[in-house]
């Protein structure tokens, strides 16, 4: 119990004097992933249910304060298929630098390439998705955040189209632009 105490206490210490770096001039650099149960409903009204895991690596720079402009990497694997791709995103964060939480809204476009190996046969296919992420993130210090959010994420494929709703954790580091 003194250990939990001793912990949290640290914990609380240092998110106290947070002050996120979320200022114009800025970068982050970070990721997420997620763990998703989808149903694919094809033009054929065939429906299909996959579980998908998400490892989503990302950099950004805050051309203004409160506002980042930038591109991820995409790893997705989902049954048989392995999907590699990039995208762009944009995030605004709505309260105050100072604050030890913030609340952000993120929009996303991502290009990505299917790899299926089902019976011995390479198959590949490329598909775009749109998105939207509302969430909430908790700055331990002024650098490292911890971020949860839900998203909504629209997949247009070769011959089926998706609607996803996501839960996303996520980490990022923010790096302080030089003052000279």
């Amino acid at each position: 119990m003194k250990k939990i105490t001793l912990i949290l206490s640290i914990l609380l210490f240092t998110t106290i004097t947070a002050n996120s770096q979320i200022t114009k001039g800025n970068w982050m650099v970070g990721g997420s992933g997620d763990y998703t149960n989808e149903t694919v409903t094809s033009d054929t009204g065939t429906k299909t249910k996959y579980t998908v895991i998400t490892i989503k690596p990302n950099v950004g720079y805050f051309i203004i304060d409160k506002f980042a402009v930038g591109g991820t990497l995409n790893y997705m694997h989902q049954g048989s298929f392995n999907t590699y791709g990039i995208g762009l995103f944009s995030r605004y964060y709505f309260l105050k630098p100072e604050k030890i939480f913030n609340l952000y809204a993120q929009i996303h476009y991502d290009y990505d390439i299917n790899v299926s190996d089902v019976t011995f046969t390479r198959r590949t296919i490329n598909t775009q998705f749109y998105g939207a992420r509302m969430g909430m993130e908790v700055f331990f210090n002024n650098s490292v955040g911890l971020e949860f959010s839900l998203q909504y994420e629209k997949g247009v494929l070769n011959n089926a189209n998706s609607d996803t709703f996501k839960t996303v954790i996520g980490f990022q580091i923010y790096l302080e632009k030089n003052k000279i």
